[in-house]
């Protein structure tokens, strides 16, 4: 349907009215002249009886096409706003938008579309379109007052004070429209059309569909305005967060400094040291480094602003990643006298995946396994080759295990799980959220299960093997 198809219904009403009359006149016209040839005069009588039958034919032909001229006008009206309602807008460019096509599909020549005041229920305007250029920043306010139906009447203009600025370019009586726009049941305001003939305007139910699609309309375009604001809210937010992680990650750097020159001082004189005390140095500077790099990875996505952390993939031999990240761990265990037990092969697994994220899972498995386990307990490292062409990392200790409804959710971030009394478990509930995150970024999986062979929980860890070097 076109943009003018209410105009157009209309003069088709007419052009059909025309067709039928000129018909009706052409056919009596031609029985008179027949009738002239044949008796050689005119018959009164015959006259009188055309003049009859052609009144008859077209009295029920005048009734139906105007009532079908009504119906299509009507249906037309009752769409013309779809549009308008379907696409997104502010509240202001959707009234705007909603009086620009009833003017173009010739519904009404001026139009008023108000929203009700919380605190007096005056109307203020909205938008305002066929008025003089500036009238709705000086207009008064006025309040509903006509009940909660639509209605229209023929008004003169000094009557309302919206109608007066119109003049007489619409007559000294146009059709006047007041229609109630509600959402959920609740008066927010008023649209007003004004138009110089009747048309639909006088139609209740054709009122009815276009205050429901207005009202529909604005409340689209203030959805559209707090989902923008909310927006504009959360834009804000993320840059506080990458300034806060910004500062947090080079005040962090400053003890790292520090610790990094004590562990490069212990080692400096390690003459005076025994093969364990010098493993836990080199552990210390291990770890360093790696803090070091995770305070890159802070300050890069603070700077980014990046949800997710870049990977390289690469080759890397998943077995040895297991053992870097228990040597950077060995500390931890060694405090709560944990035993890790390697169940691993000799020969390497590669996986593709990016060294340093996959280690950087590991370990937050691990630390995981270090906290929950019972001290003096046992934590069994494995890796296989699955039948899938897969290889799988599993982390596996002897605590008190974690719920089935639990499994998922520990995935979540600051999700915890609840401790046998019911208290929170400690962490941040980061740690395995980021692993996720990271385990995936490298196309594989990572889960929690419960073992067959007896208490505690199985995290496993799933990458793709990389091509055979053979």
């Amino acid at each position: 349907m076109t943009t003018t198809s209410v105009a157009r219904a209309r003069r088709s009403g007419v052009l059909l009215w025309i067709l039928a009359l000129v018909g009706g006149i052409v056919v009596a016209g031609v029985h008179l002249a027949v009738t002239y040839v044949v008796l050689d005069r005119f018959e009164p009588l015959l006259l009188a009886a055309d003049a009859g039958i052609l009144l008859l034919v077209l009295a029920p032909a005048a009734w139906y096409i105007s009532s079908v001229t009504d119906e299509r006008q009507r249906h037309a009206a009752q769409i013309v706003l779809l549009d308008v309602v379907a696409e997104p807008h502010n509240i202001g460019d959707a009234a705007r938008g909603a009086l620009a096509a009833l003017v173009r599909h010739e519904i009404a020549q001026a139009g008023v579309i108000a929203l009700a005041d919380e605190q007096s229920d005056a109307q203020r305007i909205l938008a305002a379109i066929g008025y003089p250029e500036g009238w709705a920043k000086t207009a008064p306010l006025v309040r509903y007052n006509n009940g909660p139906e639509p209605n229209a009447r023929r008004d003169r203009g000094e009557v309302h004070p919206w109608v007066a600025p119109l003049g007489t370019a619409l007559g000294k009586r146009p059709w006047v429209a007041r229609i109630p726009i509600t959402s959920n049941g609740d008066l927010i305001g008023l649209l007003l059309l004004v138009s110089k003939k009747a048309g639909v305007v006088r139609d209740p139910v054709v009122l009815s569909t276009i205050a429901a699609q207005v009202g529909a309309a604005l409340d689209h375009g203030a959805l559209y305005e707090a989902s923008y604001q909310r927006e504009r809210d959360l834009e804000g937010q993320d840059q506080r967060r990458r300034e806060f992680m910004g500062a947090l990650s080079h005040e962090i750097r400053t003890p790292l400094m520090s610790i990094q020159a004590f562990a490069d001082l212990l080692r400096i004189d390690n003459e005076s040291m025994d093969s364990g005390a010098d493993e836990l140095v080199a552990s210390l500077t291990f770890s360093v480094e790696r803090l070091n790099r995770l305070v890159t990875d802070l300050i890069d996505l603070g700077r980014s602003g990046g949800q997710e952390f870049e990977v390289r993939l690469g080759e890397v031999d998943a077995v040895e990643a297991l053992r870097n990240a228990e040597a950077l761990m060995r500390p931890a265990l060694m405090l709560r006298e944990q035993t890790v037990i390697g169940d691993v092969p000799e020969a390497p697994l590669y996986v593709v995946a990016d060294p340093h994220r996959l280690e950087q899972v590991i370990l937050a498995i691990l630390s995981n396994a270090n906290r929950h386990a019972p001290p003096a307990s046992d934590i069994v490292l494995r890796a296989v080759r699955t039948p899938e062409g897969r290889v799988r990392l599993e982390i596996r200790d002897y605590g008190d295990g974690i719920a089935r409804e639990d499994r998922e959710r520990i995935f979540e971030a600051y999700y915890r799980v609840r401790g046998p009394g019911g208290e929170s478990v400690p962490g941040s509930g980061l740690g395995l959220a980021v692993a996720r995150r990271l385990i995936e970024a490298q196309g594989g999986r990572v889960w929690v299960d419960a073992p067959e062979d007896g208490p505690g929980a199985r995290f496993c860890i799933e990458l793709r093997a990389a091509p055979d070097r053979t």
